[in-house]
């Protein structure tokens, strides 16, 4: 399953980020969601190796993060993250009846320049 991550920022000068999983993704609890592939990273704020984006400048960005879980054995909650403080908690909730289960959540943020914003599997073992 893919994830997608998608980050624009309201300014002059032009962010933006669009960046996926291409092949399964397993998550332990706490664990930051990294997004390997990159499609887009202009303004360089992303890193693809510990999936933190690094505000390259003072700005309101907006960050979208869809989900999609494959029979897994319980809900999965991920968390948008800025500079260690918890801004945003999603769900996709666990279903007997669909082996597929997708959720989306995006926050607007107003960043200084390094403030740090993540992913984080916020709660229980996922599988993408």
């Amino acid at each position: 399953m893919k994830k997608s991550h998608l980050v624009f920022a309201d300014s002059s000068e032009k962010v933006a980020v669009a960046a996926t999983v291409t092949q399964e993704l397993k998550s332990n609890s706490g664990q930051t969601l990294v997004f390997p592939h990159i499609i887009t990273n202009i303004g360089g704020g992303y890193n693809e190796n510990n999936g933190v984006f690094t505000a390259p400048r003072e700005g309101v960005y907006v960050f979208f993060c869809k989900i999609t879980g494959q029979d897994n054995p319980s809900s999965i909650i991920y968390e948008f993250i800025l500079n260690c403080s918890v801004k945003t908690q999603n769900l996709v909730y666990e279903s007997s009846t669909n082996p597929l289960r997708t959720s989306s959540n995006s926050i607007m943020l107003q960043l200084r320049q390094g403030d740090r914003v993540l992913d984080k599997n916020g709660f229980r073992w996922l599988t993408l």
